[in-house]
């Protein structure tokens, strides 16, 4: 697909390019490009840490990319080999080549992103949609998973779709840069809960913004039909019920391979202390953490605190169990907040 297709104009397409260089600079981590031949086209991610490090992917939501995990990088990179990818078909460097939610074209891309980098498996972790792709991976072809992390994941639980915040918040903002004010309201005014998208990260709220305005988001779902030129209502339906539904619990309860589960208090369209009391009785082991002063995206709104939690979990649970050795300093959870 010609990339000037995912975007409404092309100076919507400059204007989000130019977002995404000026995170990327702010980075306070040496970060370097790579890039993964796939079947679906060309994966960039943003690489940084020792090569020889444990390998942990980074995985967006639906019209996320790479640099929205600019602060959990920084935390990151230095236990970890991070590589914080831009989905094909997304808001960022890849290819523009849009993947199905409602088949496997996600996990075979994922699978050819690990070979092209010669891993043989990795820490796979993904935000909202992202973790959501992150568990079916990993129940999947869970021998290419060392460990699974989910930053308030799709397919756990039945989810509000936040219809009245759409309607009176975004769909009347005409202006990024008022959208931007409103979504991250909570930044501003903590205690309103549920009276925006629930993020306390500016640079998340201008990527949402910039994307709602300028962004083909029914494109990037693979839900347009090119040939019909409008949205096939079938298709259309199959995504909601993947962002907004409960997997079967025998599905879930597949997911064997080591899980962490990480929500944020404000989630907006869920309650994370019922989910994570849910996931415990079907999921096998997994653990779960509800983290203090975050909304959707705990990543990105509280990153030290949620990589201090990710550290100690893949060294006491996943590395200490392959190796049976715990000899390696361990960064004390108080360091991340």
């Amino acid at each position: 697909m010609d990339s000037k297709k995912l975007y409404k104009s092309e100076e919507g397409h400059e204007k989000i390019m130019a977002w995404y260089e000026s995170v990327v600079a702010k980075i306070d981590a040496p970060v370097t490009s790579v890039w993964a031949d796939t079947r679906y086209g060309r994966t960039h991610m943003l690489a940084a840490g020792n090569p020889a490090a444990e390998p942990l992917i980074l995985i967006p939501g639906a019209a996320g990319s790479a640099p929205l995990y600019r602060r959990a990088i920084e935390h990151l990179h230095k236990d970890f080999r991070v590589y914080a990818v831009d989905v094909v078909g997304g808001p960022g460097r890849s290819d523009p080549n849009p993947l199905s939610y409602t088949d496997d074209s996600y996990t075979i891309w994922l699978c050819d992103v690990l070979d092209s980098m010669g891993l043989d498996k990795a820490h796979i972790c993904g935000q909202s949609a992202g973790g959501g792709l992150a568990m079916k991976f990993a129940i999947e072809r869970p021998e290419r998973a060392s460990s699974v992390i989910m930053f308030g994941p799709t397919g756990l639980a039945r989810a509000r779709l936040p219809v009245k915040i759409w309607l009176t918040k975004v769909m009347t903002k005409r202006d990024e840069n008022a959208l931007e004010k409103d979504l991250t309201a909570k930044s501003i005014r903590p205690e309103h809960t549920g009276e925006s998208f629930g993020t306390y990260d500016r640079e998340l709220a201008r990527s949402m913004a910039l994307c709602t305005r300028h962004f083909r988001l029914d494109r990037s779902l693979g839900i347009y039909d090119e040939d019909r030129g409008k949205i096939n209502f079938r298709a259309g339906l199959g995504v909601l019920k993947k962002f907004f539904l409960a997997e079967k619990k025998s599905w879930q309860a597949s997911l064997t391979v080591p899980s962490l589960l990480i929500f944020g208090e404000h989630e907006l369209s869920l309650n994370p202390y019922k989910i994570c009391t849910k996931a415990e009785k079907v999921i096998p082991g997994i653990e779960t953490h509800v983290v203090k002063h975050a909304g959707h995206g705990a990543i990105f709104d509280q990153p030290e605190k949620v990589a201090g939690l990710m550290y100690d979990f893949v060294y006491r649970k996943v590395v200490k169990d392959d190796s049976g050795d715990d000899s390696r300093p361990r960064i004390a959870l108080v360091e991340h907040g």
